[in-house]
């Protein structure tokens, strides 16, 4: 087999948005072209860290009487994912930290702008589906969490030189299919006829 360059890519997000959200249930693409279900909301720009994904086996090695190993009993796997929510004032990524009852919003008037209210409260977050759009060059793909739920948070700072952007991480959950996600590509390089 020989060495392919064009099969190395960057992650960078679609031109019509990275990240969409959408309530569990709601129709999943199965390819990376397929227009998205119109229940799925973009929830804007990310922080220049991208998107990071996890999987980890938690596992436990069982060794022979002197050190030998013996056998890898495994537990399971946590999959998860992690991104830095930039748009700070966007309904949509506020419901998604804080559920949809927590957040108010006020269309803009006359004598003020759009208003947004935030009640940060111990709430269970809900669980939905994830879609995340990316290309490199002629390439284009989907990925696809068909059930995740917001499970942790990082700190998130007010400063006067860097945006207040929301780090958050995103544990995934089997979808209908028995799958946690599904991933789909495009390598852009058709065939010359």
């Amino acid at each position: 087999m020989t060495n392919v360059a064009a099969n190395a890519i960057v992650g960078k997000p679609a031109v019509q948005g990275g990240i969409f959200v959408a309530p569990l249930g709601t129709a999943l693409p199965t390819n990376e072209s397929t227009v998205l279900n119109s229940a799925f909301q973009s929830v804007g720009y990310l922080t220049d860290a991208g998107l990071a994904r996890s999987r980890k086996v938690d596992s436990d090695l069982k060794r022979a009487w002197g050190g030998d190993p013996l056998i890898l009993i495994s537990k399971g796997t946590t999959r998860s994912a992690k991104f830095g929510l930039a748009e700070y004032l966007s309904k949509i990524v506020q419901e998604t930290l804080h559920g949809p009852g927590s957040v108010t919003e006020t269309a803009a008037t006359t004598s003020a702008g759009r208003k947004i209210a935030i009640a940060d409260a111990d709430v269970d977050l809900p669980h939905l589906s994830w879609v995340i759009q990316l290309f490199s060059g002629t390439a284009v793909g989907r990925i696809v969490f068909p059930d995740c739920q917001v499970t942790d948070f990082e700190d998130w700072t007010y400063k006067d030189d860097d945006i207040a952007a929301r780090p958050v991480t995103l544990t995934q959950w089997k979808g209908p299919d028995g799958k946690y996600a599904n991933e789909y590509w495009d390598d852009g390089r058709k065939v010359l006829s």
